[in-house]
């Protein structure tokens, strides 16, 4: 099964019922932080987190591409120096000797050692759409290549323009194996759905996303959709 971390009524009923016992905690709380801490939600938090990891959970990740090369390679992982060199072979053409001189510039200063280790040979995921269009996927969503192409260019500048031209802007939801992916709190999963509960039960309720990684590619037949974003406005 594949579970969507945004839609917890989807839960199979032994998980569902559990959630509506504690919807006057859901009212009395506006953080999900301090929610899923609460000793009557927390042992649900953890079984809900156990029944994720013996699934498939939905990554969410956001990029400016071409929506058929990832309908036919899914998501690749590769270091950003292989990134870099295969986006100035396919794209290079675009741009003048004094532009290409200025990326490669920038590129040289921005990507130390520190900043390619946090980023080579893995894929980032949201593992819902609450933070689309804000939390830095206005940049990913805007500017061609993703953060090891663009992150050294600000929107609006002359060359940002000029990769915003290239691709499209994508939602890419991915089905994703638990234990493949990495995180940064406990329970990752069930706090992330009963924080969408939460949501549920009170729309102004402060939720829980969470980044998270793999170092394994996403195969094609992985990708259960690629969304084209319309209508969208780049600061």
């Amino acid at each position: 099964m594949d579970i969507d971390l945004s839609n917890p009524l989807d839960l199979p009923v032994e998980f569902t019922k559990r959630l509506h016992r504690i919807e006057n905690h859901c009212r009395r709380h506006e953080f999900s932080d301090e929610l899923v801490e609460c000793r009557e939600v927390s042992a649900l938090v953890r079984d809900i987190n156990q029944y994720c990891n013996e699934n498939r959970i939905i990554g969410v990740h956001y990029t400016r591409a071409l929506p058929e090369s990832i309908l036919a390679q899914g998501l690749l992982v590769r270091n950003g120096e292989e990134i870099r060199r295969e986006f100035l072979q396919q794209h290079g053409h675009r741009f003048s000797e004094k532009e290409i001189t200025e990326i490669k510039k920038r590129w040289s200063r921005y990507f130390n050692r520190n900043q390619s280790s946090a980023r080579d040979d893995r894929i980032f995921f949201n593992f819902t759409e609450i933070k689309r269009g804000g939390g830095g996927s206005e940049n990913l969503l805007s500017l061609y290549g993703g953060e090891q192409v663009s992150m050294c260019f600000k929107l609006g500048e002359a060359l940002s323009i000029r990769l915003g031209e290239i691709g499209k802007p994508l939602v890419i939801r991915c089905a994703l194996y638990p234990n493949q992916i990495k995180t940064f709190i406990e329970h990752p999963w069930g706090k992330i759905l009963v924080s969408s509960f939460h949501a549920v039960i009170n729309p102004n309720a402060c939720r829980i996303d969470q980044d998270g990684y793999q170092e394994v590619p996403v195969k094609p037949e992985d990708v259960i959709e690629v969304r084209v974003l319309t209508n969208r406005v780049t600061r």
